[in-house]
Protein backbone atom coordinates (compact mmCIF):
# COMPACT_ATOMS: atom_id res chain seq x y z
CA UNK A 1 0.00 0.00 0.00
CA UNK A 2 1.29 3.43 -0.97
CA UNK A 3 0.05 6.18 1.35
CA UNK A 4 -3.70 5.78 1.93
CA UNK A 5 -4.31 4.04 -1.41
CA UNK A 6 -5.43 0.45 -1.47
CA UNK A 7 -5.50 -1.98 -4.35
CA UNK A 8 -8.46 -1.65 -6.67
CA UNK A 9 -11.14 -4.26 -6.03
CA UNK A 10 -13.38 -5.84 -8.63
CA UNK A 11 -16.41 -7.67 -7.17
CA UNK A 12 -17.14 -11.21 -8.25
CA UNK A 13 -20.45 -12.43 -9.74
CA UNK A 14 -22.10 -13.07 -6.36
CA UNK A 15 -21.12 -9.64 -5.08
CA UNK A 16 -22.28 -8.04 -8.35
CA UNK A 17 -25.67 -9.69 -7.91
CA UNK A 18 -25.84 -8.20 -4.41
CA UNK A 19 -25.00 -4.73 -5.78
CA UNK A 20 -27.71 -5.10 -8.42
CA UNK A 21 -30.25 -6.20 -5.81
CA UNK A 22 -29.32 -3.18 -3.68
CA UNK A 23 -29.90 -0.94 -6.69
CA UNK A 24 -33.31 -2.54 -7.27
CA UNK A 25 -34.18 -2.02 -3.60
CA UNK A 26 -33.13 1.62 -3.81
CA UNK A 27 -35.31 2.13 -6.90
CA UNK A 28 -38.29 0.40 -5.24
CA UNK A 29 -37.85 2.46 -2.09
CA UNK A 30 -37.69 5.65 -4.13
CA UNK A 31 -40.82 4.71 -6.09
CA UNK A 32 -42.65 3.54 -2.98
CA UNK A 33 -43.57 0.19 -4.49
CA UNK A 34 -42.02 -3.17 -5.29
CA UNK A 35 -40.38 -3.48 -8.70
CA UNK A 36 -41.25 -6.41 -10.97
CA UNK A 37 -39.39 -5.28 -14.07
CA UNK A 38 -36.33 -3.12 -14.57
CA UNK A 39 -34.41 -1.84 -17.57
CA UNK A 40 -30.67 -1.12 -17.28
CA UNK A 41 -28.05 0.14 -19.67
CA UNK A 42 -24.78 -1.69 -20.13
CA UNK A 43 -22.93 1.39 -18.91
CA UNK A 44 -24.91 1.30 -15.65
CA UNK A 45 -23.93 -2.32 -15.09
CA UNK A 46 -20.29 -1.58 -15.96
CA UNK A 47 -20.19 1.20 -13.38
CA UNK A 48 -22.09 -0.78 -10.78
CA UNK A 49 -19.84 -3.81 -11.18
CA UNK A 50 -16.52 -1.98 -11.67
CA UNK A 51 -15.96 -3.38 -15.17
CA UNK A 52 -15.05 -2.05 -18.59
CA UNK A 53 -16.85 -4.83 -20.45
CA UNK A 54 -19.29 -7.62 -19.60
CA UNK A 55 -18.20 -11.00 -20.90
CA UNK A 56 -20.54 -13.95 -21.37
CA UNK A 57 -19.20 -16.22 -18.62
CA UNK A 58 -19.32 -13.44 -16.06
CA UNK A 59 -22.88 -12.48 -17.07
CA UNK A 60 -23.95 -16.12 -16.89
CA UNK A 61 -22.65 -16.33 -13.32
CA UNK A 62 -24.39 -13.09 -12.27
CA UNK A 63 -27.57 -14.29 -13.99
CA UNK A 64 -27.45 -17.50 -11.94
CA UNK A 65 -27.15 -15.53 -8.68
CA UNK A 66 -30.00 -13.24 -9.75
CA UNK A 67 -32.13 -16.26 -10.54
CA UNK A 68 -31.54 -17.55 -7.00
CA UNK A 69 -32.81 -14.18 -5.77
CA UNK A 70 -35.96 -14.47 -7.88
CA UNK A 71 -34.94 -12.38 -10.89
CA UNK A 72 -34.27 -13.20 -14.55
CA UNK A 73 -31.51 -11.03 -16.05
CA UNK A 74 -31.32 -10.89 -19.84
CA UNK A 75 -29.92 -8.87 -22.73
CA UNK A 76 -32.60 -7.32 -24.93
CA UNK A 77 -30.68 -6.11 -27.96
CA UNK A 78 -29.64 -2.65 -26.80
CA UNK A 79 -30.32 -2.82 -23.08
CA UNK A 80 -30.53 -5.27 -20.21
CA UNK A 81 -33.74 -6.29 -18.55
CA UNK A 82 -34.67 -7.81 -15.22
CA UNK A 83 -38.00 -9.49 -14.55
CA UNK A 84 -39.17 -11.13 -11.34
CA UNK A 85 -39.51 -14.84 -12.03
CA UNK A 86 -42.77 -15.02 -10.08
CA UNK A 87 -44.24 -12.41 -12.44
CA UNK A 88 -43.30 -14.53 -15.46
CA UNK A 89 -44.99 -17.59 -13.95
CA UNK A 90 -48.34 -15.83 -14.38
CA UNK A 91 -47.85 -15.19 -18.10
CA UNK A 92 -49.74 -17.26 -20.70
CA UNK A 93 -47.92 -20.44 -21.68
CA UNK A 94 -47.71 -22.02 -25.12
CA UNK A 95 -46.71 -25.53 -26.10
CA UNK A 96 -44.95 -26.91 -29.17
CA UNK A 97 -47.96 -29.24 -29.63
CA UNK A 98 -49.58 -26.37 -31.54
CA UNK A 99 -47.02 -26.91 -34.30
CA UNK A 100 -47.05 -30.73 -34.36
CA UNK A 101 -47.75 -31.01 -38.13
CA UNK A 102 -45.10 -28.40 -38.98
CA UNK A 103 -42.54 -30.07 -36.70
CA UNK A 104 -43.20 -33.38 -38.42
CA UNK A 105 -42.49 -31.69 -41.77
CA UNK A 106 -39.27 -30.20 -40.35
CA UNK A 107 -38.15 -33.64 -39.14
CA UNK A 108 -38.89 -35.09 -42.58
CA UNK A 109 -37.05 -32.25 -44.37
CA UNK A 110 -40.27 -31.09 -46.08
CA UNK A 111 -41.03 -27.84 -44.24
CA UNK A 112 -40.85 -24.71 -46.43
CA UNK A 113 -39.15 -22.10 -44.24
CA UNK A 114 -39.11 -19.54 -47.09
CA UNK A 115 -42.81 -18.80 -46.52
CA UNK A 116 -42.04 -17.65 -42.99
CA UNK A 117 -38.89 -15.49 -43.26
CA UNK A 118 -41.05 -12.39 -42.75
CA UNK A 119 -41.45 -13.48 -39.11
CA UNK A 120 -37.78 -12.66 -38.51
CA UNK A 121 -38.33 -8.93 -38.97
CA UNK A 122 -40.13 -6.91 -36.35
CA UNK A 123 -43.43 -5.48 -37.50
CA UNK A 124 -43.11 -1.72 -36.85
CA UNK A 125 -46.89 -1.25 -36.99
CA UNK A 126 -47.18 -3.28 -33.77
CA UNK A 127 -44.80 -0.85 -32.04
CA UNK A 128 -46.87 2.16 -33.11
CA UNK A 129 -50.02 0.62 -31.62
CA UNK A 130 -48.31 0.00 -28.25
CA UNK A 131 -47.21 3.64 -27.87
Amino acid sequence: MVGNRTRPYRPGPQECAILLLLLIQAKASEAGKEANRIRLSEITLNRLWQRHRLDGDFLADVTEWMYRAGWALFYAGTTFGLVRTRAVEGWPRISSKRLAPELKQVADGRFDFSQHYHLLTEDESDEAEED
